[in-house]
């Protein structure tokens, strides 16, 4: 695994995981969506990125790649490595190299079909994931950097 590149998903995420969810629209201005529970923020979207909120803080980022649960948005910016959204997962192997860990989960549909997750971990308590649909093994479906317990 290529660790210095990998780690570098920190320095592209556009606000810091733990970063209090009161600070983030102060840091990227208005959210074109934001989602609330009980009348606290669980979730912020901007274009190609989504933030969601755990606990009053930044949990997770993910790095939108064009998927309908998100309206096709996609995040245009530079990621480590030079990954781009569009990329196909295998280019995920070429540049980051096997995974610390990978999960396949079921999906209701179609028949038999799987999301495959591919987890890296970072030397901060965090970690990178990336995900594809096993009926579309062309296309990343997410890439999300995440808090992980210390």
């Amino acid at each position: 695994m290529s660790e210095t590149r990998i780690e570098e998903f920190i320095e592209a995420a556009p606000v810091p995981l733990g970063l209090p969810a009161a600070e983030v629209e102060r840091r990227l201005g208005p959210a074109q969506k934001t989602l609330e529970k009980e009348g606290r923020p669980t979730g912020f979207e901007y274009p190609g990125l989504w933030l969601a909120i755990e606990d009053g803080v930044v949990a997770s980022i993910s790095f939108l790649t064009g998927g309908p649960d998100h309206l096709g948005a996609r995040y245009e910016g530079a990621l480590p490595g030079g990954l781009r959204t569009t990329d196909p997962p295998a280019r995920v192997l070429e540049i980051f190299g096997d995974p610390d860990r990978v999960q396949e989960v079921g999906l209701p549909s179609p028949p038999r079909a799987k999301l495959v997750l591919r987890f890296y971990g970072l030397t901060a308590p965090a970690t990178v994931t990336f995900a594809h649909r096993t009926q579309d093994p062309a296309r990343l479906d997410r890439i999300v950097l995440s808090r992980r317990p210390a």
